[in-house]
């Protein structure tokens, strides 16, 4: 069994999750993301676009972030 990352909310942290398509916008590998909710293995984070538009993203993992 692997040890759980406990994160918290608001903590800032860097996406190691390869690029991928959200909603039609690019999520770039290592993008600065801050925390909102952790529920097991699923974490919930706040990414902002180039525009300055917020945008809540599920199911990160926590190995994805550092």
């Amino acid at each position: 069994m692997s040890e759980q990352k406990e994160l918290k909310q608001g903590e800032r942290k860097v996406m190691n999750r390869p690029t991928f398509l959200h909603n039609g916008i690019f999520v770039l590998q290592g993008s600065s993301v801050t925390v909102q909710k952790q529920e097991g293995e699923n974490v919930t984070v706040e990414w902002t676009d180039r525009e300055g538009n917020p945008h809540l993203l599920s199911n990160i993992r926590p190995e994805e972030l550092s």
